[in-house]
Formats: C-alpha cells, structure tokens, sequence
C-alpha cells in the first residue's frame, strides 16, 4: 500500500454516535482530541467538525490561563481547564493563545489541532 493524500485536516466528516443531537459550535470529542461542530448533526447523521485552528471556548472561571497554557477539556464542567483532568476528560486538547484569559474570564482564546491531546 502506498500513501496517499486525502484532504487538509482542519474540517472532518464526524457521525455521530453520541444519542445525543449536535449543535453547530458544541465541542465534540473525537478519542483523545476535541474539534467543535461546523454544522448540526442529527443521532446517526454525519457532519462536518473543525479539529484545527484557534477557537474561543468555554473556559471555567476561578484561574488564570495566560497565553502558552495548555488546557485540557473537562466534560463536566464543557469548559477548558489547567490540570490533569478526570476519567473522561481529553488532556492536553490546546493551547491559550494571543490572549490571557483572566481567572473571572469564562472564555479562553485556545488552538486547537487533532494531533493535540490523550484520553485521561
């Protein structure tokens, strides 16, 4: 088998299997890396999702994450933290970038890319 060149990476065919309906900006978790819903997407229907380029995402409030942050998505809390994360969480999935995010922030400015982050 030879390689071979398909697409660019930065938007992705995704079905979802999720039993849940995808709203076009929710962030869907794809194993260990995250990309956000370029469109809806019905249970059982495929759509495009965004796995590179720089994102403003949810953040949880109550730190600082100054730009060169690596940030982990907490599916608990649907927001960037810093840390390790929980059982779940997809670590390491960015980082904060051009902007600092205050602590009372409740977004982050983060890039994202497929390549980025591992299961916890």
């Amino acid at each position: 088998m030879t390689t071979r060149y398909i697409k660019p990476g930065d938007a992705l065919n995704y079905t979802n299997a999720s039993g849940a309906a995808i709203a076009v900006n929710d962030i869907v978790v794809v194993g260990s890396y995250i990309a956000v819903a370029a469109t809806n997407i019905a249970i059982g229907a495929t759509g495009s999702i965004l796995g590179d380029g720089v994102f403003t995402l949810p953040k949880k409030a109550g730190t600082a994450m100054p730009a060169g942050t690596k940030v982990t998505w907490s599916v608990a809390d649907k927001a960037v933290i810093v840390g390790a994360g929980v059982t779940g969480d997809v670590f390491g999935c960015g980082v904060v970038v051009e902007v600092d995010a205050a602590s009372a922030d409740l977004t982050a400015r983060v890039l994202i890319d497929t390549g980025m982050g591992s299961k916890v």
